[in-house]
């Protein structure tokens, strides 16, 4: 292992995502007292009882060169197609390859929210979370609820989307909204993740906070909207759901709108399920019982019946 100097710029992607015993075609960096060490140097292997070791002590991220980053994604598209597309690869490891893609573009994304290479890096992340979802249902029990313990907001957003694209497919929507509904899915909570003050609301029960802290932890649904205005790579669809996803048909959320799509609903309604379970450690059959009672009117009793079912289906509650 070799230090480092800090002349270079540096950015984390998971460790998850590098998987050992397959060749890295750029240098690897873990983080150690304010340095940047060397872990893998390009064109190795990470051997497979480090990668276990640093798995067991609940490392996380790696680190690579800002200027690698063109060959990192390179290696990450090869590496997921072959595991998406490998049937003696275990759909554990096929979650864990995914979630760990998904990870690290919810961290892009959180650094720089309008930047196009991050968007891209999210919608890609989408569409492999519907691939491996669609062709390996038992997925879904490998994912919900096993995200990643460091961020809390992260681990919400890939619940809220995969329950998001398999219910959507269940109600029918068309794959054109289940893309959008997908990838809003994954970016609704991203204003959040940096800001430290609406980050500490957001462990907060909605109920619970008081009417000062809802009008700061609602900012979050606005503050994402003016970095994607005119951006001609986000579809305005996404941007609706984003601005969407904490609105209601009674019409008492931070936009008072009272007519949402179906698509927007069902975005809502599961946001507002996984926050109930995170926000209050309850479990998810817990949490949908107090769903049919204090959230009916805000969602139809058609969608929260659909989803109950759903859940029982997916052996979920």
């Amino acid at each position: 292992m070799t230090s480092d100097t800090n002349q270079f710029k540096y950015t984390p992607v998971r460790i998850t995502t590098i998987k050992s015993e397959r060749n890295v075609t750029f240098p690897v960096y873990i983080h150690f007292k304010e340095q940047y060490l060397e872990y893998i140097k390009a064109n190795t292997t990470l051997d497979k009882e480090k990668y276990k070791k640093l798995r067991k002590q609940k490392i996380t991220k790696f680190y690579i060169r800002s200027h690698d980053e063109i060959k990192y994604q390179n290696f990450l598209d090869s590496f997921l197609e072959e595991a998406l597309n490998d049937p003696n690869v275990s759909v554990a490891d096929k979650s864990e390859i995914v979630i760990g893609h998904t990870e690290t573009a919810l961290d892009k994304m959180a650094e720089d929210p309008s930047n196009e290479a991050s968007f891209n890096m999210t919608r890609k992340a989408a569409k492999n979370l519907q691939k491996l979802i669609f062709e390996n249902p038992e997925s879904l029990k490998n994912i919900f609820g096993q995200g990643d313990d460091q961020s809390p907001i992260i681990q919400h957003s890939i619940n809220v989307a995969v329950l998001s694209i398999k219910f959507a497919r269940r109600k029918k929507l068309a794959d054109e909204e289940i893309d959008y509904l997908s990838t809003a899915a994954l970016m609704h909570d991203v204003a959040l993740i940096e800001n430290e003050k609406q980050h500490e609301l957001f462990k907060i029960d909605k109920k619970d906070l008081t009417h000062d802290q809802k009008k700061i932890f609602f900012k979050h649904t606005k503050d994402l909207i003016p970095l994607f205005h005119e951006k001609p790579y986000i579809n305005q669809a996404v941007i609706e759901l984003i601005e969407s996803h904490e609105e209601n048909l009674q019409g008492s959320g931070p936009h008072k709108k009272k007519k949402l799509t179906p698509s927007q609903e069902l975005l809502s309604m599961i946001n507002r399920y996984d926050k109930l379970i995170l926000t209050n450690k309850i479990t998810p059959k817990e949490a949908i019982k107090i769903m049919m009672i204090d959230e009916l009117g805000n969602y139809s009793l058609k969608m929260l019946s659909d989803f109950q079912a759903f859940l029982k289906e997916e052996t979920l509650v």
